[in-house]
């Protein structure tokens, strides 16, 4: 076959592919529209179908167009009003286009398809038989004139042939936006979500070598215009910054290279993000299929099932779209069949007889979140724990003190199924640990929800892209490593001193103990068997011992390394054959002084340390040492501005932390200012705010940055000690000054533990000059019932919150809390609670509030920092109607004046006595 010919061939399998590509959607709508026909919509898919018939009658491909044919035969009835739609027609409509993507991917071997029995039950829906799914009439073939035909054929092969020689003038009016296609460096094959369904066309097509059929891998994407040409900048200032760079290095003493340098830095930074946005492709792509999978699957199921999707728009990048489409469509199975119950029970129940899936994804923490959610059943954690004790995954005294949310995650245990029979759907137990293993091969993770009755929700994170990860590089040996920082907790750093009282071995497993509880550890030189050195015999030769703690799903442990470098954002590149198969990597990359180091497997690494084996050891083991640890701790990152001057600051509050060069902080103004991601963020020096030392000066320091309203502000802390979960108990009262809250005794050291917003307002009062103040009746200002059994929290809030002008009257349990609402007369315009208290928690204090016919109208505001996803849809089930993280000042006094506001006195209700 000629060039010209084989570029005609890819052409139209391109083109076809784009009109086949939300047929399914599209019949769907169709087939609800019923009578109703929407003829533009008929019309586009006639189209479409139209396009294919007539170049494939140009190319000669003699089976694909008579399949067309025989297709748009029956949607010109269906757009003429001839021919009403139901979900038969749409059945067999379904079932050829099926079979019409599958000849428009390998047009080489469609020629020796069989058709025939699609082409007869279209033919005969074009007759007019009455067709069943189990009964096809006799074929009759009806057609429009030879002539008729052979002009509508040849005004399609134009159309084709003009289109592939002219690419230029397409036509956009389907598009919202100019595209081109481009071709992809590393082109992967897409996951087919057909080939999952229950009720795929059993008649085959061509036969294929692995009796399964894979759509071949798509060798370009849709780019919008307006990247490409924020590409042509970026390439033509990349151009300048190369010619500067030039004469600098040309120039006595190469005067102005600095400058040049930081220009083709942030060149090449914005050039990085343009790139990676030419590999974005809405997730709408793989969630377009679920629709028909919904469909067809409740219907063999016996079970009625809809389906609401949120989030189409969200990008991900194209390599993580394609390797999520078979996952996704295994969760989505699993919620009809296992979730979902049949019409009668959910009648039964109480519940609307048709259930529904909801489908939803949207960015979170620079990440990609993805739920399926059901409101079907839900999982029993008793169910699970008898079925783990009767499988063997656990022992009944393993069983009995795993907690519910555990309980749920045996769902993700190999070979582990609820299912009462095996089916050609579920049951054999080889699909969550799958589904999960993969995920997690894209470092992302997987977890999982429910409420008994209630139904259930998997929760998918995945990073945005694979191409290009910002890592931690670490050394272990004479190597240097990568880490991806998406599986990163933290950084601990085991001082000589320290090592006998924190490290320990419990059985087999070598445990780290941090804030409270045992924490699995693997030496990476051990796992790469880099050296012979082993245990904590070597640790007693090193001055300090680093240890990254990881996350990989719901698995935490942490790697034993010999030293911590800096990190860098790492380009990926596939490892060597001799090594690929290793199971603790995942790639390799190029440092910036031209040497490899691998990527390290986060999963790859617990599989192969068996790491949630030594977590169930280090758990049953730990006996009474977690038992008299006091739960009302907060998480505190401590630093030091002298190094004998220590502080603490919440962790509540931090919005991240930046390490910058000295000479990066400008000074305008008198005021000291670093810019970051194009804006100026001001800072702050303890020394010029409170009584302390000044820093010794340094090359590098830390910023703590936080978020006043819509301001990002940064701390400036010279060096960094560690992040720990402390007691509640502060002292407020040796150390008393604006800015400082109090002190604590941490590793035998007075630290102050400094409140950052009163920090901003002692220096820059005018930011705080604006902020909304409550507005009551005359005379009265807003009164909040504050509900938190920790002295130290209800002081801090209740000060905060009378600072701004508020009545306050605090309550140390909830239960106290109720007991003055029925006991006292009260006008309350907003209650505030904490979730964990000790006699009636946040959660049944907010219902009792929302059941009452006196205070049902009452907003409740949960002030916790217990605020997982999980945690926040059983508040909002309760009726809590904002969630507000206990330090963080700003937004707790603007969700305040949003509740009170103008609206103060509207939701209060007096008791009377009786």
């Amino acid at each position: 076959m000629a060039d010209d010919d084989l570029d005609l061939i890819a052409e139209f399998v391109a083109e076809s592919r784009d009109h086949l590509s939300n047929i399914e959607g599209q019949f769907l709508e169709i087939e609800a529209n019923g009578a109703d026909i929407d003829v533009d919509l008929v019309n586009q898919v006639f189209r479409g179908i139209h396009s294919i018939k007539g170049a494939a009658g140009f190319l000669g491909l003699v089976t694909v167009n008579r399949l067309a044919h025989s297709l748009e035969n029956v949607l010109g009835l269906m757009r003429t009003r001839e021919l009403t739609p139901d979900s038969v027609k749409v059945d067999v409509m379904l079932r050829a286009s099926d079979a019409l993507a599958k000849l428009v991917n390998d047009p080489a071997a469609s020629e020796g398809a069989d058709i025939d029995q699609h082409v007869s039950q279209l033919d005969d829906i074009f007759a007019g038989a009455q067709l069943t799914l189990e009964t096809v009439a006799v074929k009759t073939h009806v057609a429009v004139s030879a002539e008729e035909q052979r002009q509508l054929d040849m005004t399609a092969a134009v159309d084709f042939v003009e289109q592939a020689m002219f690419v230029e003038e397409c036509e956009t009016t389907l598009a919202p936006a100019p595209i081109v296609e481009m071709p992809v460096a590393q082109p992967i094959a897409a996951p087919v979500a057909a080939a999952n369904r229950s009720d795929e066309c059993d008649q085959p097509t061509a036969p294929a070598t692995n009796g399964a059929t894979t759509a071949p891998a798509e060798s370009s994407i849709r780019v919008q215009v307006g990247v490409l040409d924020s590409l042509m900048n970026l390439a033509g200032e990349l151009v300048l910054g190369r010619n500067q760079l030039i004469q600098a290095l040309n120039a006595d003493g190469h005067a102005g290279i600095d400058a040049v340098a930081s220009r083709l830095d942030q060149v090449t930074t914005e050039l990085q993000e343009a790139i990676m946005r030419t590999r974005m492709q809405p997730i709408g792509a793989v969630f377009s299929k679920f629709p028909r999978v919904i469909r067809d699957l409740s219907a063999k199921l016996g079970k009625q099932c809809n389906i609401i999707m949120d989030g189409k728009e969200v990008d991900v990048d194209k390599t993580i779209l394609e390797a999520i489409g078979d996952p996704l469509t295994h969760l989505v199975r699993n919620s009809i069949d296992h979730g979902v119950e049949r019409p009668e029970a959910r009648t039964a129940a109480g519940k609307p007889a048709m259930g529904t899936i909801f489908l939803r994804a949207y960015h979170e923490a620079g990440k990609v979140r993805i739920d399926i959610a059901d409101d079907g059943g839900g999982i029993h954690p008793e169910k699970l724990r008898s079925k783990a004790v009767e499988k063997g995954v656990v022992t009944a005294e393993q069983a009995s003190r795993l907690s519910d949310r555990d309980a749920i995650r045996l769902i993700f245990h190999p070979g582990f199924s609820t299912a009462e029979k095996i089916t050609d759907i579920s049951g054999r137990g080889v699909g969550m640990d799958v589904v999960r293993t993969n995920i997690e091969k894209l470092g992302g993770a997987v977890d999982v929800d429910s409420r008994p009755g209630m139904g259930t929700t998997i929760q998918i994170t995945l990073p945005l892209t694979l191409a290009i990860i910002p890592s931690l590089i670490i050394q272990c040996g004479d190597e240097r490593f990568a880490i991806p920082q998406v599986n990163i907790s933290e950084l601990v750093r085991l001082r000589r001193e320290e090592i006998g009282k924190r490290l320990d071995r419990v059985k087999s497993a070598e445990v780290l103990r941090l804030r409270g509880s045992l924490l699995p550890l693997v030496r990476l030189n051990n796992v790469l068997r880099a050296d012979g050195s082993t245990g904590s015999e070597a640790d007693q030769e090193r001055a300090t011992t680093h240890i990254v703690v990881v996350e990989s799903g719901q698995q935490r442990f942490g790697i034993v390394v010999d030293a911590l470098h800096d990190s860098e954002e790492i380009v990926v590149k596939p490892l060597g054959r001799h090594i690929k198969n290793v199971p603790c990597l995942s790639g390799a990359t190029i440092l910036g002084d031209g040497h490899v180091a691998l990527i390290l497997d986060v999963a790859g690494i617990a599989i192969h340390q068996q790491i949630r084996a030594a977590h169930d050891e280090a758990m049953a083991s730990k006996g009474d040492d977690g038992a008299g640890v006091n739960a009302d701790l907060q998480s505190v990152l401590l630093f030091t501005n002298h190094p004998k001057e220590h502080f603490a600051v919440s962790m509540d509050v931090v919005s991240r932390i930046e390490r910058i060069r000295c000479d990066q902080i400008d000074a305008v103004g008198g005021q000291e200012l670093v810019q970051y991601r194009q804006s100026s963020v001001p800072l702050l020096r303890l020394e010029n705010i409170i009584t302390t030392r000044p820093t010794d000066p340094q090359s590098w320091v830390y910023v703590i940055v936080f978020t006043i309203g819509a301001k990002e502000v940064g701390l400036v802390a010279p060096c960094l000690e560690d992040i720990r979960r402390v007691p509640t108990d502060v002292d407020t009262q040796t150390f008393q000054e604006v800015g400082v809250i109090g002190s604590l005794v941490i590793n035998d050291r007075a630290t102050r533990l400094v409140d950052l917003f009163k920090l901003a307002e002692r220096v820059h009062p005018e930011w705080f000059a604006d902020q909304p103040k409550p507005t009551s009746e005359p005379g009265k200002a807003p009164v909040v019932l504050l509900a938190e059994d920790s002295t130290f929290f209800r002081k801090q809030v209740k000060a905060m919150m009378e600072e701004r002008g508020y009545t306050v009257i605090d309550c140390e349990d909830g239960q106290i809390a109720w007991n003055r609402l029925n006991e006292e007369k009260l006008e309350i315009d907003v209650v505030l609670t904490d979730i964990e208290m000790p006699n009636m928690n946040g959660f049944e204090l907010c219902q009792r509030i929302k059941d009452s016919s006196d205070w049902g109208k009452v907003p409740v505001i949960a002030l916790t920092s217990l605020a997982g996803a999980a945690d926040m849809q059983r508040g909002m089930d309760a009726g809590i109607d904002d969630y507000q993280i206990k330090m963080d000042r700003e937004k707790l006094l603007t969700s305040l004046h949003n509740f009170t506001g103008a609206k103060a006195g509207a939701n209060r209700r007096c008791l009377q006595p009786a």
